[in-house]
């Protein structure tokens, strides 16, 4: 799993270089967009790319020379051909996101001005995958065909912070931010997997990317003297679909499975609405539309798993994303990219690799098949909002296990990751009345996020069970046939004669 924490808007460049602590700029003119770029800097939302399925989510992700269940397909596809028989999976996933932000300072009008340390968390359910998969044989080789439904991306996430601002040892204001987010990007897919010889299986994944999210960050500052608030409400519906592939490949010897999967670049309609209400008189239109292009970028990953035992896999993989050509495209100012919204040419946001590791041991107990799981990640974060960010790693542990019992199987998934970063802090009402754009202070953020995914699987015995299930849904019980009476015996007489 790759995690970002960024906020689509429309952006100006000249704004982008405007927001650095300590460094004074010739106001920008008053635009919607370039406010709704300060605000969604300092809001700090988060999108979280999800993988499918409890039993990888158990490995640490490090799936793709193992690939042999319905989760096959987002991973590498090729692993599908090692089905045998129909098999229909759904997967449920929940997270919790806690962040903890350390105290910051400003200097306003040659005044240090010193913020409380602050923390917000957040918590949801969702459904993450559901797929139904059909092999065939053909040609003695192994063909499978699936479709499949992904949560690829999730946005939630809804959070308040309040804090105090002091200065010379005297609290002066009382701060509150609230952020509200909601939706996410889903794709809807079509696989088909061969297998070209006993070793060497290919794959192929179609999907439809359909993306719909909202965001709303709600910022007011209470005077301590005065009791006077100020408050803005910025508020943004994103819209987003387009088309990709991924093709896959496994190779697979008795102790070596080695798997490719290449996911190629594409580029998807964009449209975002924005919306502002402030408390106050501001420059800034109450409304702004945008539509244009999104570029999402290619990546690929490379794995083995190697089999020490006949019940005991361990797997490792290295992926390569190219977020630093994750863009938004159809600005007058030219393409930014989607996850510091700077200008291409000078993006802080960089290229990652990802490693992942995994393992899992198999044994029977009576009938049950279990297995136990677990497994370890580390993924440099791709976004650095502030350029005194020096970019961390996120670093994740998990833990997994799974039960089989005839035609019936759960997994189920639990996952701990944690990072830190330098961000840009929080919105005064107060800079923006006049239309212009103030250094804005850095903080410290700490992030802790902790997940957990349920699958259920369950594999049809033959085709002929297959046909009565979707006789049931589709026509109605099948009628038991009537006896068939016994026919006369040859020769028998039929009278005297």
């Amino acid at each position: 799993m790759t995690s970002a924490r960024a906020l689509p808007v429309l952006a100006l460049a000249a704004l982008l270089g405007a927001a650095v602590p300590g460094v004074a700029e010739e106001p920008a003119a008053p635009t919607l967009d370039s406010f709704g770029l300060l605000v969604a800097q300092q809001s700090r939302p988060s999108f979280t790319i999800l993988g499918a399925g409890a039993r990888a989510a158990g490995m640490g992700g490090a799936f793709t020379a193992l690939a042999d269940d319905a989760s096959a397909a987002s991973f590498n596809p090729a692993g599908l051909a090692l089905l045998l028989r129909p098999e229909a999976t759904v997967v449920v996933g929940g997270r919790r996101r806690e962040e903890v932000h350390a105290p910051f300072s400003q200097v306003e009008d040659g005044t240090l001005e010193i913020y409380g340390g602050s923390s917000a968390s957040d918590s949801w359910v969702a459904a993450n995958f559901a797929a139904f998969t059909l092999p065939f044989e053909v040609g003695r080789r192994n063909l499978s065909l699936q479709i499949s439904y992904h949560r690829n991306i999730e946005f939630d996430w809804q959070a308040t912070r309040e804090f105090a601002e002091s200065s010379g040892g005297v609290e002066t204001a009382r701060l509150v931010q609230t952020i509200d987010q909601t939706g996410s990007v889903d794709t809807f897919s079509l696989a088909a997997a061969w297998q070209w010889t006993e070793r060497l299986s290919v794959g192929l994944t179609l999907s439809r990317w359909q993306g719909g999210w909202s965001f709303a960050t709600t910022n007011s500052e209470t005077e301590t003297d005065t009791g006077a608030t100020d408050s803005l409400r910025f508020a943004q519906d994103n819209d987003w679909t387009g088309w990709n592939a991924t093709l896959g490949a496994l190779l697979r010897y008795r102790y070596l499975n080695v798997g490719l999967a290449l996911r190629s670049e594409f580029s998807g309609d964009y449209a975002v609405d924005s919306s502002l209400d402030a408390s106050f008189e501001t420059p800034y239109p109450a409304s702004s539309s945008f539509d244009g292009q999104l570029d999402w970028p290619a990546s690929w990953t490379v794995g083995i798993a190697l089999k020490p035992l006949q019940t005991w896999f361990v797997t490792v993989d290295y992926a390569q994303f190219d977020w630093d050509d994750f863009v938004i495209v159809g600005l007058p100012e030219g393409p930014v990219n989607f996850l510091d919204l700077q200008p291409v040419a000078t993006s802080r946001t960089r290229a990652t690799e990802d490693w992942r590791f995994g393992t899992e041991y198999t044994f029977f107990a009576d009938r049950d098949l279990w297995a136990l799981r677990a497994g370890h990640w580390r993924a440099p974060r791709a976004q650095r909002l502030s350029p005194n960010d020096p970019g961390d790693t996120e670093l994740g542990w998990t833990l997994g296990a799974g039960w089989r019992r005839g035609p019936l199987a759960l997994d189920l998934a639990w996952q701990r990751s944690s990072w830190s970063a330098v961000t840009l802090e929080f919105v005064d009402p107060e800079a923006i009345a006049s239309g212009g754009v103030e250094p804005q202070s850095e903080g410290h953020v700490d992030v802790t996020e902790q997940r957990f995914l349920l699958s259920v699987l369950y594999q049809f015995e033959s085709r002929d069970a297959l046909r009565r299930l979707f006789h049931f849904l589709f026509v109605g019980p099948l009628e038991p046939k009537p006896a068939a009476s016994a026919p006369a015996a040859a020769g028998s007489p039929s009278g005297s004669g």
